[in-house]
């Protein structure tokens, strides 16, 4: 099933995760408070709007309650940030993101109901978006514009296979370099199983990481 998302703050980070999670084929709203900027993200996506997501009305407008994930990332206007947290909050959104320019303030965004806080690179955008597409995704390191290292956790039902008849090289172009099961790291081999809980270290194209974290976690 898609996920969906609203991002709310179109600065330079804003922008980088919703050009990536478009890219991805999810589900993105994206809100400003400055129409050029929204104007400037309506050439990635459909629903763009300008908005003050300080004021709960809005967020109820925007269907805000409905989405899997809110990532606020109004950057350096503490008041506006704080405000929105607290709406989405009350509103009931699954889980909340906020960027925040400052680690003095990660305790007070804590106390709000944050559920996670990141003090972000400009760069760090498109990382950050591709993480939050998929729950199994724990952590990932781009090469380039095209390929990726991953870290994927695979699913408590997943049926265990060996590499050699996963063929995950053949199948989904991608190299499986690692394996972590209970807390221990090992080099697999081909007679080396996936089994349930472990986790993966994939190195692939990006596009072909996502087909695969589906064929072992859909």
């Amino acid at each position: 099933m898609k996920k969906s998302f609203i991002v709310i703050g179109l600065g330079r980070f804003g922008m980088s995760v919703i050009k990536t999670l478009n890219s991805l084929t999810s589900s993105v709203i994206g809100v400003d408070i400055d129409e050029s900027r929204v104007l400037l993200a309506s050439q990635e996506i459909e629903k763009c709007y300008v908005c003050d997501c300080t004021k709960m009305s809005t967020l109820e407008e925007l269907g805000a309650k409905n989405v899997d994930h809110a990532i606020v990332s109004i950057g350096n206007n503490l008041q506006a940030t704080i405000l929105t947290t607290i709406n989405l909050k009350e509103l009931g959104v699954k889980k909340i993101t906020v960027r925040i320019d400052d680690k003095e303030y990660e305790n007070v965004m804590e106390r709000l109901g944050a559920d996670e806080i990141i003090i972000p690179e400009e760069s760090a955008g498109s990382m950050f978006a591709r993480q939050i597409m998929s729950d199994t995704i724990l952590d990932f390191y781009s090469v380039d514009k095209d390929y990726a290292v991953v870290q994927m956790s695979v699913k408590s039902s997943f049926k265990e296979v060996t590499l050699g008849d996963l063929n995950a090289r053949n199948e989904f172009d991608i190299n499986i370099v690692g394996i972590t099961r209970n807390g221990k790291f090992f080099l697999p081999k081909g007679n080396d199983k996936i089994q349930p809980n472990d986790v993966v270290m994939v190195v692939g194209k990006t596009t072909k990481i996502n087909k695969f974290d589906r064929r072992i976690n859909g």
